[in-house]
């Protein structure tokens, strides 16, 4: 594919247009990254690590008291030496007329945010701890089974209960649109009672729509960003890319392949630990530094993993844009919507190849929009 034919002037000239806004995130991301690396090294070269841990046993005596003050410590410590770096990701937000919030608004939602991690880093520390005082050696793949059931749990009081903390959701006005959508839904079988705006415009100038939630919870979410600026043709297009997920249950297969690597990446993890970092150390995973080490030997085993589950997130988004065809019968509509969202979200219509390869959870704007476009011609 020749593609100086296929990027058209005016993408190109987009691209060179917000590229500085995409640098700017992506180098505050990279510094961020760096600061944390940074810090944690400190913390065990330094020995803070083991002081806090020494410092909090005894003053604590509760055992899961002292895991919580030390992962708190430390979360706080890390929030608040990155937090610059949140600033500044808004001022850019806000500097490219993306970001509608001020600034009290953007820190009332970190708040929540930081209330909602606190509550389910409670939980999910509590079920590591559970595992690892009472079922000793078979801790790591009880905790990984659990791991994975809250998930699927959140998944479900995600639109319920979690996105209402953050933006407004309301039953969509009776419209040909919405009955369409519907119509479509039960065509394919997917039970669905009510399409809800999601109230994106009151943030941000961005837009999107989902599935979310599984079973009774389940709902169809179109921003009103996208609502309000999309042609209903359009909107239908993306939905449909939408439903293809649904139809092919692609969240479902993405819990279970998650799952399996979960797994996977509990067991090397513990294999690691057990041999070579808790003797190293001199600890284990009753002490808070033995999770702590666990922590991040978890994250590090975890990155290949990370970009298996991208190449199969971009598979299945390829998939979901030939079903939305096959159902529309044309890509047109949903070529020209992806083109629109590209330009509204200040996307890059063709990346750089490398960072598209390893980090991309779709493929880029340009290979969905030409392809669409060729099916239509062909």
């Amino acid at each position: 594919m020749n593609l100086n034919m296929t990027i058209s002037q005016q993408w190109i000239d987009h691209d060179k247009n917000i590229r500085p806004y995409i640098w700017s995130h992506f180098v505050l991301r990279i510094g961020r990254t760096c600061l944390t690396l940074g810090l944690t090294i400190w913390f065990v070269v330094s020995l803070r690590a083991f002081y806090l841990e020494m410092y909090l046993e005894k003053n604590i005596s509760y055992s899961f008291g002292v895991w919580l003050a030390y992962f708190g410590i430390i979360g706080a410590v890390l929030e608040v030496t990155t937090f610059p770096f949140s600033i500044a990701h808004h001022w850019i937000e806000k500097s490219y007329q993306l970001s509608k919030q001020t600034y009290l608004s953007w820190f009332w939602d970190k708040v929540k945010g930081w209330l909602v991690g606190g509550v389910l880093g409670v939980l999910f520390l509590g079920i590591l701890f559970g595992c690892v005082i009472y079922f000793e050696s078979s801790w790591w793949w009880i905790t990984a089974f659990l791991f994975i059931l809250v998930s699927i749990g959140l998944a479900q009081l995600a639109p319920v209960l979690l996105i209402p903390l953050f933006f407004k959701l309301e039953p969509m006005e009776p419209s040909p649109l919405k009955d369409r959508l519907l119509k479509m839904c039960e065509s394919f079988k997917v039970e669905v009672k009510e399409v809800y705006h999601l109230g994106m415009g009151e943030k941000t100038e961005k837009g999107n729509a989902a599935f979310v939630g599984l079973g009774k919870t389940k709902r169809i979410m179109i921003g009103d960003t996208l609502y309000k600026k999309f042609a209903p043709e359009e909107v239908e297009a993306v939905f449909a890319h939408e439903l293809g997920h649904q139809v092919h249950n692609d969240l479902w297969k993405g819990i279970l392949l998650s799952g399996v690597f979960l797994f996977a990446v509990f067991y090397v993890t513990q294999v690691l630990l057990s041999h070579y970092v808790h003797p190293f150390f001199q600890t284990e995973m009753v002490h808070p530094f033995g999770v702590f080490s666990f922590f991040v030997v978890f994250s590090l085993v975890q990155i290949p993993v990370g970009f298996i589950q991208i190449l199969f997130s971009r598979w299945r988004e390829r998939m979901a844009d030939q079903f939305a065809f096959e159902r529309i019968g044309s890509g047109e509509k949903l070529a020209d919507a992806l083109e629109k969202l590209t330009y509204q979200n200040r996307g890059l219509f063709k990346p750089n190849r490398f960072i598209e390869f390893f980090t991309y959870s779709h493929p880029a704007p340009w290979r969905r929009i030409t392809k669409l476009r060729e099916v239509k011609v062909s």
